[in-house]
């Protein structure tokens, strides 16, 4: 449970650092909204079945059916694994978008940087894979009433970002350049069961 506790923390404050540098990094003209979003999803769930230890080959069972897993020599603290422990794989997505009208237009495309954190020596195995994703998008359709504005990504896709206050929406228009900060992450975390 505690590394599950430091896999969002570690979340949060990457998105923060990360959103705060890489905003600072654009050139922009005024700020225009600001929007932020999370989502959350349980990917896996499964018990432990059997452990082959000599070939570090962990069976597991789930809502699917039995499944194994080789567990190189990338997982730690694999001796603390035991038949019954349960696997949680879990997804976050964390969004900050900032809205701006952009002095010199640049060229879209996006930057990621990744980083991976694992558990303390004699914790249960787990990890916590973080990829924190800089792109430069162009508002396509602004939807005043609803305060929803549209932009298009680098690869084409469209993601719409509601506006909280209506008023700053005076100030922005269709062909605009917008800066957006997300992290991902995936946790996978092995836990003794409930007793």
């Amino acid at each position: 449970m505690m590394f599950k506790k430091v896999c969002t923390a570690l979340l949060a404050t990457s998105l923060l650092m990360n959103v705060g540098f890489a905003l600072a990094q654009a050139k922009e003209g005024s700020v225009i909204a600001g929007a932020v979003g999370v989502e959350t999803g349980d990917i896996l769930s499964a018990t432990v079945t059997k452990i082959d230890k000599k070939n570090r080959v962990v069976t597991f069972k789930g809502k699917d059916g039995e499944f194994n897993f080789v567990a190189g020599p990338a997982v730690k603290n694999f001796a603390q694994i035991k038949v019954g422990d349960i696997l949680d794989v879990r997804y976050e997505l964390a969004i900050a978008m900032k809205l701006t009208k952009m002095k010199n237009p640049v060229v879209m495309g996006e930057q990621v940087s990744s980083s991976t954190a694992t558990a303390k020596a004699g914790d249960k195995p787990g990890m916590v894979q973080t990829n924190v994703i800089k792109t430069v998008a162009q508002v396509v359709k602004i939807d005043k009433k609803k305060q929803i504005v549209s932009i298009k990504g680098p690869k084409g896709n469209v993601v719409e970002v509601q506006v909280k206050e209506a008023a700053l929406l005076k100030d922005i228009s269709v062909n605009d350049q917008v800066t957006a900060v997300y992290s991902e992450a995936v946790a996978a975390v092995i836990t003794a069961p409930k007793k």
